[in-house]
Order: C-alpha cells, then sequence, then structure tokens
C-alpha cells in the first residue's frame, strides 16, 4: 500500500532514484520483489557505466517520474525506438498507431512557404540585398 504522499509505484513505471552506491539514475520498474526490492533498468544515469543495466534498489530510493504525453514526431520516434531495444511489441504497435495518427493529422495543415534562397546574417548585419556580379 503506498504511503501518504507517495505515488504507489508499479512494473514499467519510469523512476528516479539512487543506486545502493548512490548512483543517481532514471529508468523504469522492471520487477517488484516482495519486500522492499525494486529493479529497475537504467536509461540514464552520473555513473554512465550502469546505463543500459538492470539494478536493484528500496522502493524508498525511487520515486515516479509524472507522465508525459509525446507532442511531436522525433518524441514519438525516440520512443518508438526505445520499445524497439526492449522488445516491447505492445507498446511499439501503440507509438506506431500515434506517430500515423499524428503524420495524418499534420498532413492536412499548410506547411510554411520557405524563402527562395536562405537569408544569412553576417556578423556586420543582414546580407546583402543584392548579389554581387564578378
Amino acid at each position: 500500500m503506498a504511503e501518504a504522499g507517495l505515488t504507489a509505484i508499479g512494473e514499467g513505471d519510469w523512476v528516479s532514484g539512487t543506486t545502493l552506491n548512490d548512483e543517481r539514475f532514471i529508468g523504469y520498474v522492471v520487477s517488484i520483489g516482495d519486500g522492499e526490492g525494486v529493479k529497475v533498468r537504467v536509461s540514464q544515469s552520473d555513473h554512465g557505466e550502469i546505463a543500459g543495466t538492470l539494478v536493484e534498489t528500496r522502493r524508498s530510493k525511487v520515486r515516479k517520474l509524472p507522465e508525459q504525453k509525446p507532442s511531436s514526431p522525433e518524441e514519438l520516434g525516440d520512443l518508438i525506438e526505445l520499445a524497439l531495444m526492449t522488445q516491447d511489441k505492445a507498446w511499439f504497435d501503440e507509438l506506431s498507431a500515434e506517430l500515423a495518427a499524428l503524420s495524418a493529422k499534420g498532413a492536412g495543415k499548410p506547411r510554411k512557404r520557405e524563402a527562395p534562397y536562405p537569408r544569412h546574417r553576417s556578423r556586420y548585419g543582414a546580407a546583402p540585398r543584392k548579389s554581387l556580379d564578378f
């Protein structure tokens, strides 16, 4: 049962915390033991060598990260890549459907018209308006 003020942590939740050796990390919960033990697959750490590995820590040393909905195709692409790395087919299918819906929704919007030539700025100000003939 969750203690007052703490959010219950479950398998698959993204968490941040510290290992038993006080290495800070961000990762997702792989399993929760009967006692205080939690196994986390580390995605980022201040101790680079543990990134990508499975670490065990205590529930009291982790906190659940707030859920965020990806808002751009780039964010969805990053999550799809993570789903592939973790071999999570259901998550991959869900993210791929979201990306397809986002792409279809964006296809109906008018695109920004680009200038016929790039506008460069020099350290002296705006680029000259006329081209120089040699």
